[in-house]
């Protein structure tokens, strides 16, 4: 099985601080890989190190066979903390706004088919500042899925959530996972 991403002996500290301390781990293609942990245990610190967006102080990260992260950019498609949502603007809108960011032209047949894998085609046209949590979370995926990435990587998809929501989320990442093809 192809790996995706390598981590070998990750540290990060803060001060006096271990972030991260001493991770090994290995993803392969087709891998949905989760961390748990309480609040504060590095996780997102973590995520923000294997992207490329925060310096490690030691240990080895290759990510797509490169331990240069920053090559392997346009194959990740990813959700880290509070994602950037345009209130006074529909779920199509900010799909086009977003994928303008990262210079990618869509067409509202992609645009339609990014809202529909997420089960968000009947509320295109509405407003997501009166969209639920949920919504949001699944617009967030759809924006995170803007150039078909092969490795999706989503910070606390589920944070906040009802239990009917965290199911709803979860199935549509293992539906994602069976049809995209996409890592986790």
């Amino acid at each position: 099985m192809e790996n995706i991403l390598k981590v070998k002996n990750l540290t990060k500290m803060f001060g006096q601080n271990y972030a991260v301390d001493n991770v090994d781990m290995n993803i392969n293609r087709g891998d949905i890989y989760g961390f748990i942990g309480r609040n504060g245990a590095g996780k997102t610190t973590l995520i923000r190190i294997l992207l490329g967006l925060c310096e490690k102080n030691s240990g080895e990260v290759e990510l797509f066979g490169s331990t240069n992260l920053l090559e392997g950019r346009d194959k990740i498609g990813c959700i880290i903390e509070n994602p950037a949502i345009f209130p006074k603007m529909t779920a199509k809108d900010n799909i086009i706004a977003q994928s303008k960011v990262v210079g990618i032209k869509l067409s509202n047949t992609e645009i339609d088919d990014l809202l529909k894998t997420v089960g968000l085609d009947s509320s295109m046209k509405k407003k997501t500042k009166d969209f639920s949590l949920g919504m949001k979370q699944r617009l967030s995926i759809a924006i995170a899925l803007v150039g078909n990435p092969e490795f999706l990587v989503l910070d606390e998809p589920t944070n906040g959530l009802d239990p009917e929501g965290i199911r709803d989320i979860r199935n549509l990442i293992l539906k994602l996972n069976r049809e995209k093809i996409l890592r986790f």
